[in-house]
């Protein structure tokens, strides 16, 4: 191998000695001018089926090395400044450090540039790769030495299609990881590649899970995650399938002030899908077939609470729903009649509840309906999403604000003025048949 001395102290900043916090050194560089080129887009309503085709295979699970040199020789190396390097294999491969931005080329189709680096204590380690052009599909690998067998046996990869950036990582126990930038399709020695690795000290159970080739399977049930995004670079992956076309639902709920994340939707061929914001439910109609779903931060992250990802499937169409009670506000709740038949009587806050059904009368779960009222101040319109519960009930909170008092009614003591005003319900944009239309907003009464 070619190498480059290299002091101690330089070596200790390069494993994360030097008194700072791996989680910490990453989320300093949550700056970085590192883009995931995704196109966010509101996530879509129907998809149609997909074509799936036959996924790339996956790197070789082990890799002889010859001519090792011994863990000193390792500690005390670097990279070389060939523009272009020698290290086309994993004999030749250079040492980098983690939180450093490494730039190459690769000059042939199926050519590689191999790396490697030391991990010191128990931590997640996270690898990046921007290919710099649409015109190349290069793979990433991630290995660990094996100084028992002086071989390299794989523990991550990342292989998507041309153009796109990958991102790999692994709780890596103490020792030597190589990382391989591996030509899939073309190569370009004019716009380099650029590899950043980073370590975090602190991250959830279901990691790694950076990439689809890693994601948790679900499976075809319902589920709730709760996970923590724990360097600017991470991603984390769900695959959930479906026996049949379904409506999912979808919802990140983030508590967080300090971080602001986004879920997306892939298909198997890793088209996307559409994106939802956090703190947003979501629904999308999907054919029969396997799915990912991906959570991350385009940019600001808190390591320190987590996010809650529900996902669950809506079992039948809604086409009515019954309201059984709104409770308000400011005493003047209840289910009165000021002579214009009886309605729900509201103040400032109130609460829908009610239950959904589909055609046939029986109750819908998973279901998301969305309850819009119409004030006639300003003609301010207040629209709150609701799911429904395994038994098709939902509730749905909603600051609705005062009334004109544009009507009025003479009771035994005294006047009371107020607004009447409309309430729909709908689902994924269809008006869903109620049995209440409008509601008696309360503004004042004198005596």
């Amino acid at each position: 191998m070619k190498f480059k001395l290299m002091s101690v102290a330089a070596l200790a900043l390069s494993i994360g000695l030097a008194g700072i916090s791996p989680s910490a050194l990453a989320q300093s560089n949550a700056g970085a001018t590192i883009q995931k080129n995704q196109t966010l887009q509101p996530l879509s309503t129907h998809v149609q089926p997909a074509t799936v085709h036959n996924s790339k295979s996956a790197p070789a699970q082990n890799i002889p090395l010859s001519n090792i040199p011994s863990a000193r020789s390792f500690a005390a190396a670097t990279a070389t400044d060939d523009t272009y390097g020698s290290n086309t294999s994993p004999n030749t491969a250079e040492f980098i450090t983690t939180n450093t931005t490494i730039s190459g080329y690769i000059d042939q189709q199926g050519g590689a540039r191999w790396y490697y680096a030391n991990v010191s204590n128990s931590l997640k380690l996270t690898a990046f790769l921007s290919t710099g052009t649409s015109n190349v599909d290069y793979d990433l690998t991630l290995y660990r030495l094996n100084e028992t067998t002086s071989a390299l046996e794989q523990v991550s990869y990342s292989a998507k299609g041309a153009g796109q950036y990958e991102l790999l990582s692994h709780v890596a126990t103490p020792g030597y990881y190589f990382i391989s930038v591996t030509s899939y399709q073309g190569a370009d020695t004019s716009n380099p590649f650029t590899l950043f690795t980073t370590l975090s000290d602190s991250y959830d159970a279901n990691e790694p899970d950076d990439n689809p080739f890693f994601a948790k399977d679900r499976g075809t049930a319902p589920f709730t995650s709760q996970q923590n995004i724990d360097n600017f670079l991470d991603e984390d992956w769900t695959k959930i399938t479906l026996n049949a076309q379904s409506k999912v639902n979808l919802l990140l709920n983030n508590p967080s002030s300090n971080g602001e994340y986004v879920v997306q939707l892939w298909n198997a061929n890793l088209q996307n899908l559409g994106s939802l914001k956090q703190n947003a439910n979501g629904q999308i109609t999907l054919p029969a077939g396997s799915y990912y779903v991906q959570v991350y931060a385009p940019s600001t992250f808190d390591l320190t609470t987590p996010y809650t990802l529900h996902v669950d499937y809506q079992n039948a169409a809604i086409k009515r729903v019954a309201v059984s009670e709104i409770t308000s506000d400011r005493g003047v709740q209840g289910f009165i009649d000021y002579g214009q038949g009886k309605k729900w009587r509201v103040g400032y806050n109130i609460t829908v509840k009610g239950r959904a059904f589909d055609a046939t009368g029986t109750p819908v779960a998973n279901g998301i309906v969305l309850v819009t009222v119409e004030t006639r101040v300003a003609s301010n319109v207040v629209k709150v999403e609701a799911i429904t519960d395994s038994l098709g009930y939902f509730s749905a909170p909603m600051y609705i604000g005062p009334a004109a008092g544009q009507s009025s009614y003479r009771g035994p003591v005294s006047t009371h003025y107020y607004d009447v005003i409309p309430i729909t319900f709908r689902n994924n944009g269809a008006l869903l048949n109620a049995d209440i239309s409008t509601l008696y907003h309360y503004a004042y009464s004198i005596n």
